[in-house]
């Protein structure tokens, strides 16, 4: 493809990057997530450590979407966190290590509850997991740090401390990353993915063709001219000699299915449940004669 887009920052940001995630926003589409997923694809084929959240869970519409199963709802830390539901009934709370087996050494957590209350409930004993190890986040398809929901907001300190690349194609973006990968002419996220593997020589098989192919059809109205480019369909010849399969004609939306039903019922004339009485055996009342 034409190579019209400077990706040599980017390129020196991934070849130190440890521990990568790939973060998507609340407001989602199918070619935000095909170009999520495709990113995250060739870069763990590339060797790279790297994983991919959103706050919201994967809708069915993404369902054919080689890799969808990855996207996780929360960063995964490494720390353990044991937490007390706090009352009234608590006295204090200390600790102390327990050395009696050296192999086997103990960590007691002892919680001194006052006079008059009962024993401290087990219930109210939460085990969680903070912290994280990841150096580069790759977000892609938010305006600002906000809009990536929980994923952001549970998460702040990591955020401010890691390495954030910033990769959309809306012309209102708030620059928020340390490296900014935002280009408006582009026509869709897939299509912006792709010429970025191909200027980085990042690796493409079957199935992350596949998935910038269907990215691009969502994002382009069917590849329609009105929203495509010259640069649109070096990206599908891109794709198309990787061995990517071509998208569905009419792929299956579960809504979709749900709205036309509905419009079939109400142009036929039937409504989904039949009157009370339709079951009941009916008497013929006419004036024929034998």
């Amino acid at each position: 493809m034409k190579d019209f887009y400077d990706f040599t920052p980017l390129q020196e940001a991934l070849v130190s990057a440890q521990n990568m995630a790939i973060v998507l926003p609340k407001r989602l589409n199918k070619d935000k997530v095909a170009a999520a997923l495709s990113l995250f694809l060739s870069l763990q084929n590339s060797g790279k450590k790297v994983s991919i959240v959103c706050s919201l869970p994967m809708i069915v519409d993404f369902s054919s979407l080689v890799g969808v199963n990855k996207v996780k709802q929360k960063l995964v830390g490494k720390d353990l966190v044991v937490s007390l539901k706090l009352d009234d009934s608590i006295e204090r709370v200390r600790s102390n290590i327990d050395e009696s087996n050296k192999e086997n050494r103990i960590l007691n957590l002892v919680v001194q509850i006052k006079e008059g209350y009962p024993p401290f409930p087990k219930e109210k004993i939460v085990y969680s997991y903070a912290g994280s190890n990841i150096d580069t986040f790759l977000v892609l398809g938010a305006e600002s740090k906000e809009d990536l929901g929980k994923v952001y907001f549970d998460n702040k300190d990591f955020f401010d401390k890691a390495n954030v690349i910033n990769i959309d194609i809306n012309s209102q973006n708030k620059q928020f990353g340390k490296l900014n990968l935002v280009n408006p002419q582009m026509s869709c996220y897939s299509e912006f993915v792709a010429l970025l593997l191909d200027s980085l020589k990042l690796p493409l098989d079957e199935d992350i063709a596949s998935n910038l192919l269907s990215g691009i059809k969502q994002g382009t109205n069917d590849f329609s001219l009105d929203r495509s480019t010259p640069t649109t369909f070096e990206a599908i010849a891109f794709c198309l000699r990787a061995g990517g399969r071509k998208p569905k004609e009419r792929e299956i939306s579960f809504d979709r299915v749900k709205k036309e039903k509905k419009l079939k019922e109400e142009r036929s004339g039937f409504s989904k449940k039949p009157s009370p009485d339709w079951f009941k055996p009916k008497i013929y009342k006419g004036n024929t004669r034998i």
